[in-house]
């Protein structure tokens, strides 16, 4: 593997048709508390949790093989600690040699509901203010 890809900002992964994992980047190893030698030859699906494994039976397959293609798919992945990492994982199908295996990029998303949580306590916030502007102002039309 190119060292470019496998110190990537982003966690890479390829999967052969039955979904195995054949090939992963430093990054996805690190982030998911696994070795190298530990996680090549195992099931993909065995590193999702139980709802993150039905939707990606449910969705990430039929639209992987009929689009060839996945973006932003939110999957929650078991680490080696048992902890959840929540991801987006984009797909493609591609062809190696006579073979069709699916190069997936996976980003974490730890700090995204922190992100929304903010955005909505500044909604709320917005909206009282201006609920109150607009108080402010009936009274001193009364006046």
């Amino acid at each position: 593997m190119d060292e470019r890809l496998d110190h990537a900002t982003c966690s890479y992964l390829s999967l052969d048709g039955n979904r195995t994992i054949s090939m992963v980047n430093d990054t996805f190893c690190s982030l998911l508390e696994y070795q190298k030698q530990g996680i090549i030859g195992i099931s993909f699906e065995s590193l999702l949790t139980k709802p993150s494994k039905v939707f990606f039976q449910i969705y990430f397959l039929p639209l992987i093989n009929l689009n060839h293609h996945v973006n932003e798919m939110y999957l929650i992945m078991k680490t080696g600690s048992g902890r959840t990492l929540p991801v987006l994982i984009n797909a493609e199908v591609r062809k190696r040699g006579d073979q069709s295996v699916y190069d997936c990029f996976l980003i974490p998303i730890l700090l995204r509901k922190d992100y929304e949580q903010q955005i909505d306590q500044a909604e709320v916030a917005y909206q009282k203010a201006k609920y109150e502007l607009q108080r402010i102002e009936q009274e001193l039309k009364r006046e």
